[in-house]
């Protein structure tokens, strides 16, 4: 079966419901990465570097609250490639 996790562009809410009926509050770096076409290391890359979106890390496990993801994509969209991403 294949991860489907919302786009971007899709305009519906990111919250899944859980195979538990609870609502998901956050995405596995897999799941982020999936979210926005980028690849795993990309998102580690960024922790290190302090770039994207807040994240939580519980032991070995790294999660991203799905508001900070939102406010995250809110930060740096633009309406021109003239603008500066990182201000």
């Amino acid at each position: 079966m294949q991860n489907q996790v919302p786009s971007v562009q899709s305009g519906r809410k990111p919250s899944r419901p859980r195979s538990d009926g609870a609502t998901r509050i956050a995405l596995d770096e897999n799941e982020l990465a999936a979210r926005w076409g980028l690849s795993v290391k990309t998102l580690r890359r960024w922790r290190q570097e302090q770039l994207g979106p807040v994240f939580c890390k519980l032991g070995a496990r790294v999660t991203y609250l799905i508001a900070e993801v939102e406010a995250f994509e809110r930060r740096v969209s633009r309406y021109s490639t003239f603008a500066r991403a990182y201000q």
